[in-house]
């Protein structure tokens, strides 16, 4: 477990997840204009990884890129869904220690946290299967509840007071919501 501390293997690490989640989104998705934002996303992702900066913002484009890759794994591969929870305990487990790690948010029970962080993603990722709403809007959803999440852990557990949770909740509940919203529902598209 040491290792994921040190300063390189975390970049190599990260930057693994990404190219591999900008190469999965290239092979499932169908729009050229998507693909080549995710592209530019995923090259500007790079190098916040390299320089270490924005950790909050790695986060969310992380956990969109990585639960809209499992979404398509699950639904176009067919992959089995103890693999892609078994993935998501994993990724979505990294991704919270690098976010920890870099903005410092947890004391003596970061182990807690972590996995707690962990069952959430896979708890809200498990219920979306049950809306029929694209594998993009769910991983957008999924992207809004870390958000929320990283959002608790930095204002009360970390108790920082330049931001308050009160405004975490209002921005995560009114993105889930128009995200509702102004979906297609009805099948997987």
């Amino acid at each position: 477990m040491a290792f994921l501390y040190n300063k390189l293997t975390r970049r190599i690490v990260l930057a693994l997840i990404i190219l591999w989640g900008v190469g999965s989104f290239w092979v499932l998705s169908t729009d050229l204009a998507v693909r080549i934002v995710i592209i530019l996303l995923g090259l500007l992702s790079i190098v916040f990884t390299l320089f270490e900066i924005v950790p909050i913002i790695l986060l969310i484009f992380l956990s969109f890129l990585v639960s809209y890759v499992l979404y398509g794994f699950l639904f176009q591969f067919s992959l089995p869904i103890w693999l892609v929870m078994l993935s998501i305990l994993l990724i979505f487990g990294y991704i919270f220690l690098y976010t920890e790690q870099k903005i410092g948010i947890l004391g003596n029970k970061r182990l807690v946290y972590l996995v707690l962080f962990s069952l959430i993603t896979l708890e809200v990722f498990l219920t979306l299967n049950y809306y029929l709403i694209s594998p993009l809007s769910k991983s957008l959803i999924i992207a809004t509840i870390s958000y929320l999440y990283i959002g608790f852990c930095y204002t009360v557990l970390a108790k920082h007071t330049d931001n308050k949770l009160i405004t975490y909740i209002f921005i995560a509940t009114f993105v889930i919501a128009m995200i509702f919203l102004s979906s297609i529902w009805g099948g997987v598209i």
